[in-house]
């Protein structure tokens, strides 16, 4: 009552020094408990309303999600898919330097390297960054690349292999992604504070948090298979269990199913995506290493 029968009804317990148990026999205070628990009963459908709309977001990401695995597990040929993870990367590899006034041609260099295995690249030879020029030629080479894996590793296994991978990503992002947004659904009531609908701001920050880890999956994929190593013949291994398997032990092409089902534990404190990053950067972990 005190707090949503309004400043008259606070002024009037206080001076009785009324218990809240306190048999309430008076018409006007009968009719500020009434309005008090409409305001209580709207509070309440607010709240419920609001997770609704919450959930709403996370279900329209689900169905992508599970959607994508649902191909995976249906044993999909994903080569068309690869390739054009392979384009879309290097596009937006090559954007993000392009926006620079003067280009850090060995840092782009060492990036295309840990991506997608590259070593000599042409047109960073030249001393004008020409972006179509290394668009065109970076897409070419990496896509060869791939084409050199098939070769390597068979048609038949690399198609397995890249499902397995593919699993493993989509599984191991998406559990990222859902509690990074649990994360940013217990902080964004906050927002209200600068006048702007927690709701709205949600499904805002939730799209670009939903961006960012379709990109992480498509660069860890493309990582994995342009640099996997074959050393002997892989074996078909049951497609549900690899989901428990580590991506650092995705690392070659083997016929040892055991290696791969090892659950990996994280001995080390959790650290928040807005916490400062503990590499001594000042960032926040979300610009930094936990990109």
């Amino acid at each position: 009552m005190k707090i949503f029968g309004g400043d008259m009804i606070t002024n009037v317990y206080n001076t009785l020094g009324a218990e809240e148990d306190m048999p309430i026999e008076s018409k006007i205070i009968s009719n500020a408990v009434e309005k008090a628990q409409k305001r209580v009963e709207g509070k309440n459908f607010s709240i419920r309303k609001h997770v609704l709309q919450y959930d709403d977001v996370m279900n329209t990401q689900r169905e992508i999600i599970y959607a994508q695995r649902k191909q995976v597990l249906d044993g999909h040929n994903l080569k068309e898919s690869i390739m054009n993870m392979i384009a879309e990367l290097a596009q937006t590899l090559v954007d993000s330097y392009a926006v620079e006034e003067v280009v850090n041609k060995d840092s782009l260099r060492e990036e295309i390297r840990t991506i997608f295995g590259l070593e000599n690249i042409e047109s960073l030879q030249d001393k004008k960054f020409d972006e179509k020029k290394l668009l065109e030629e970076l897409t070419k080479k990496a896509l060869v690349r791939y084409e050199e894996k098939e070769q390597e590793i068979g048609e038949t296994d690399l198609r397995e292999l890249e499902r397995v991978v593919m699993l493993k990503v989509v599984d191991q992002k998406w559990m990222e992604h859902i509690d990074a947004m649990d994360e940013l659904k217990d902080g964004i009531g906050l927002r209200a504070y600068g006048q702007k609908d927690p709701v709205i701001q949600y499904r805002i920050e939730g799209t670009d948090m939903f961006d960012q880890m379709i990109y992480d999956i498509h660069y860890d994929v493309v990582k994995i298979l342009l640099n996997i190593q074959k050393q002997t013949e892989i074996r078909r291994a049951e497609t549900a269990r690899i989901t428990n398997a580590s991506l650092e032990n995705i690392n070659d092409v083997n016929g040892n199913a055991e290696q791969t089902h090892v659950t990996v534990k994280n001995e080390e404190p959790k650290v928040g995506r807005n916490d400062p990053c503990p590499c001594g950067s000042g960032k926040k972990y979300k610009n930094c290493c936990g990109k």
